[in-house]
């Protein structure tokens, strides 16, 4: 019998796959997906893509990646410009047939007249001449030949957006709360097994091509307890002034869904093992200043180190 519960199955959400294998996996696949975007039929997914990476993991990394995204990037601006020159022309040839050019309305749609769409309109302003036919046209949508005219329009912006989506470099905030961390891993996870999904039924029976678009070496998991995608917290912790190790200090992990640590007689604490990713810590004991900082635990079985001074009350 087939098992059909693994097609139900988000597999880019294991945990015994590193976090580090999935930001390979993961700039492989937006690298691949680039590769064969030949006619711009992967557009909206390579944005979306990088938009969710770029969340998760932070700014991509590997340059040849980052040169097919501006590459794409560049020819779906060069695209949408003529499309939307040659639209805007027709409309205008539209407006004629109908003696709309006649009108005072017609000064709605090119309050400067149509050359300056279909002889200006550059990477510069194409954002805000689609901006302004579609405001135009969404008032008058019978004037312009009706619904169907409006979408045409409004895919110029969604087209657009997408082209802005791929220039986007600023790292994601990969330093928030617990919770945002999660809730970018569970948006990227969803955005790589839509695409899967997608490209799967695309290409139905045709196995070969998923290298095309996936290496699957990233997206081996290991059940090694070292790559469990889990690390630990351990320190010294100490009184100020004195320098001397203080023991019975309570380590309680913010949202880290764990038992408190406590320091021992000579200062050391090991907390439990914890998911990777950006926690808040509290180090706190009485006749002391409650101390909280921030720290990044890495997953693998990695040991962070983090010392700590308290500070009399």
């Amino acid at each position: 019998m087939v098992n059909l519960e693994i097609f139900f199955t988000n597999q880019f959400s294991d945990l015994r796959i590193s976090f580090e294998n999935k930001k390979l996996g993961s700039e492989a696949h937006i690298g691949l997906l680039t590769s064969q975007n030949t006619n711009h039929q992967y557009d909206a997914m390579i944005a979306a893509m990088v938009s969710k990476h770029n969340d998760f993991f932070g700014e991509i990394t590997d340059i040849k990646v980052k040169l097919g995204i501006q590459k794409t990037q560049t020819e779906m601006v060069d695209d949408i410009i003529t499309n939307f020159i040659g639209r805007s022309s027709r409309l205008n040839f539209y407006f004629i047939s109908t003696e709309l050019i006649k009108s005072p309305l017609y000064q709605t749609f090119f309050p400067e007249g149509v050359t300056a769409i279909t002889q200006k309109t550059n990477k510069g302003n194409v954002e805000s001449n689609i901006g302004l036919l579609v405001d135009a046209i969404t008032a008058h949508t019978t004037e312009a030949g009706g619904p169907s005219v409006l979408a045409e329009f409004e895919g110029f912006q969604t087209d657009y957006a997408n082209s802005r989506l791929l220039q986007t470099t600023a790292k994601g905030n990969t330093q928030g709360a617990r919770t945002d961390r999660d809730e970018a891993e569970a948006d990227w996870a969803n955005q790589m097994f839509d695409d899967l999904l997608t490209l799967a039924k695309e290409f139905k029976g045709q196995t070969f091509k998923m290298k095309d678009f996936f290496d699957q070496k990233y997206f081996r998991p290991s059940d090694n307890a070292s790559a469990d995608h889990k690390g630990k917290l351990v320190g010294l912790i100490t009184r100020s002034g004195s320098g001397l190790a203080e023991p019975g200090v309570k380590v309680h992990v913010i949202e880290g869904n764990i038992a408190n640590a406590y320091s021992k007689d000579d200062g050391t604490y090991m907390t439990r093992k914890l998911e990777n990713g950006f926690y808040k810590v509290q180090f706190s004991k009485a006749g002391f200043i409650t101390k909280e900082v921030t720290v990044e635990i890495l997953g693998g079985g990695e040991i962070t180190t983090l010392d700590v001074v308290l500070v009399m009350a």
